[in-house]
């Protein structure tokens, strides 16, 4: 039982490529929209510069503004985000009744972050999806529910990150079900809810391309330990991998909630929900690994459960790979 399906690991491995071994956006994107105080309205859109293959969201006017102009382009000073901005004449300037939208979620894993500031300066937050493409803007007195819509972003971002799937799955078969496991999974909710904080709060910054390149690294060396099984330091220190992991993933979605603009009474909200959903999206992803083992045991080779070679040169050779992809990425050489 050790071993956990290594099928599982197959499955998980082949299946990150055909979906973008490079994208594992750690942000979604970020629509806004802003009263200019002359009756207009900045419509502001902010999408990770690389994507995943085939996925392409883009933003919808809504039917009761219009457009003043083209909308005009630039990126972020560190090149990952592309930013589009217009001026919209809205029948109201609150956009009370204006239905909000985005094309492209039939083909997408992605969230977007809608961010609408009222006249009066109160903001408002909703996270649209593949179940929920577009919402009608209510009154003001309507609060935003960044507790559960938070919570269930966290679960979404661990279920469609396949490299955080695999670490995940690299620990089941470390670990096996042992209180090692638990461990392993609550030093990576801890080390994750530190530096998201921390990020946050704008205490702590990291260029995100370099942050995803040693996530990365973190799963080559899980590889390496689940080769070493019980001699290596991992298995006698099982927060230590996961811990770090979760401190570099905290530093990579934490410019979302920034640049989001959520007000500070709502920000301790939307950490606590974000990362309960990421401690619930492990626990989903444990729990099915024991339900799939349960019913592929039969067909798993005796001589492969013993032996965690096969599991630690797929995953390890995957986490190689996109080691080298982020690194080029990160330096330019690849976008």
């Amino acid at each position: 039982m050790i071993r956990i399906a290594i099928a599982l690991c197959l499955l998980a491995t082949g299946w990150s490529f055909p979906h973008g071994a490079s994208a594992h956006p750690l942000a979604p994107s970020v629509l806004s929209f802003e009263p200019g105080g002359d009756g207009t309205v900045t419509m502001t859109w902010r999408a990770p510069a690389t994507r995943a293959t085939g996925q392409s969201l883009r933003p919808r006017v809504p039917e009761s503004c219009e457009a003043l102009g083209p909308a005009e382009q630039s990126r972020t000073e560190d090149g990952l985000a592309v930013i589009e901005t217009v001026k919209l004449r809205c029948a109201r300037e609150d956009m009370l009744g204006a239905v909000i939208g985005v094309h492209g979620f039939e083909d997408s894993t992605m969230n977007v972050v809608v961010r609408i500031v009222r006249p009066d300066g109160g903001v408002h937050h909703v996270i649209l999806d593949a179940g929920t493409p577009e919402l009608v803007v209510t009154a003001p007195e309507q609060r935003s529910h960044s507790f559960f819509e938070y919570l269930t972003l966290g679960v979404e971002h661990l279920l469609t990150g396949w490299d955080h799937l695999t670490f995940v799955i690299g620990l089941l078969v470390l670990f096996g079900w042992r209180r090692r496991l638990v461990a392993a999974v609550t030093a990576f909710t801890i080390g994750h809810s530190l530096t998201l904080a921390l990020s946050v709060m704008g205490i702590v910054e990291v260029p995100q391309m370099a942050v995803e390149a040693l996530i990365a690294m973190t799963i080559v060396v899980l590889a390496l330990e689940m080769r070493s099984g019980a001699h290596g330091p991992v298995w006698k220190h099982p927060w230590s991998l996961p811990g770090a992991l979760g401190l570099l993933h905290g530093l990579g979605f934490a410019s979302v909630l920034f640049d989001a603009g959520l007000p500070a009474e709502e920000i301790p909200l939307a950490l606590l929900g974000f990362n309960l959903g990421l401690e619930l999206g492990q626990l989903m992803v444990i729990v099915m690994g024991w339900a799939s083992y349960t019913a592929l045991r039969s067909a798993i080779p005796s001589s492969w459960r013993s032996r965690p070679t096969i599991p630690a040169y797929a995953i390890g050779s995957l986490a190689a790979f996109w080691v080298i992809e982020r690194t080029l990425a990160a330096f330019g050489i690849l976008v």
